[in-house]
């Protein structure tokens, strides 16, 4: 483009701090890649032939591409842009992370956040087929190499009832109590689904009547007189607050839910993904969020 611009072997080099006959080189060079003479001599100047008149519209194009290239990888880098895919269950996606992912896009408004949901076997082949950056779902499941984890959040989980219903009005409640309501239990592949068998073990009551797979459509069961269910604590929170829900005194009924984070094993975390995990590092809405810094090690 030197040459194109001065008209003149000896001025390019001048411009670009290198020898005329290196220029003469890099002339030549490109002629014989394409075949084609793009310079011919008039008088004291050289100008462009028809052909070089192409090239000269085609390297334009190309440095202004290059130009948008490199800006836009600098939004990426100073996250004045960028997309991160985030898979999640029912509770995390519901109770825990809409917070952490409101005060990320207030400090980086350019990145986009898409929020995926299913259970943790779908959350895992989210982020293990790539469709998901990151993942959080329950302990429950198959280890696989193609995923690393590490625990981020752990719980109660709470077994509730309407507050005006007699079971809430006893002081301890047996298995042999809640065998007069209806149990809503979560779906297959769940934690709480695992847990709420074990506390039916013993009893008459070996497969489920209603079955559901959101966790607000289990708590709007529990309202109902005559229902209960299981719910992590922060699913469960405000209406007990509030007094819609009361959490039943299940002796032996001692569970903890258990959430870790995904990541996968073979891919390096984007800069924006990156930068959400540790935005979530510095909050508090995990209770072992710290746990966090050996994915944030596997993107370095």
């Amino acid at each position: 483009m030197a040459v194109c611009e001065t008209g003149s072997f000896t001025k390019a080099a001048s411009e670009l701090f290198i020898t005329q006959p290196a220029v003469s080189r890099h002339v030549q060079g490109l002629e014989h890649l394409y075949g084609v003479e793009l310079f011919e001599r008039r008088g004291r100047r050289i100008v462009l032939t028809a052909n070089g008149e192409i090239l000269r519209a085609k390297a334009r194009e190309l440095f202004a591409l290059h130009a948008e290239v490199e800006s836009l990888f600098d939004e990426i880098v100073e996250l004045k842009r960028g997309r991160i895919s985030i898979a999640a269950s029912a509770s995390i996606a519901t109770y825990i992370l809409p917070p952490a992912i409101a005060a990320f896009r207030k400090q980086f408004p350019g990145v986009t956040i898409e929020q995926l949901s299913g259970n943790t076997h779908a959350v895992k082949q989210l982020v293990g087929s790539g469709e998901a950056d990151i993942g959080f779902g329950g302990a429950a499941g198959v280890e696989t190499r193609q995923l690393i984890r590490t625990l981020v959040h752990r719980e109660r989980l709470e077994i509730v009832a309407r507050t005006d219903s007699a079971i809430s009005r006893k002081k301890v409640v047996t298995p042999e109590d809640m065998l007069e309501y209806d149990f809503v239990w979560r779906e297959k592949g769940t934690q709480t689904r695992l847990y709420v068998r074990e506390l039916f073990k013993n009893t008459p009551l070996q497969e489920p009547g209603v079955v559901v797979q959101r966790v607000a459509t289990a708590k709007r069961f529990a309202q109902v007189e005559g229902y209960l269910t299981a719910l992590p604590y922060s699913a469960v929170k405000r209406e007990v607050e509030d007094g819609r829900l009361a959490i039943l005194n299940v002796p032996g009924f001692d569970f903890t839910m258990d959430f870790n984070a995904f990541v996968s094993a073979g891919r390096r975390l984007g800069t924006a993904a990156q930068a959400f995990l540790q935005h979530l590092l510095n909050r508090e809405d995990f209770t072992h969020s710290r746990n966090l810094r050996k994915l944030l090690q596997m993107g370095e």
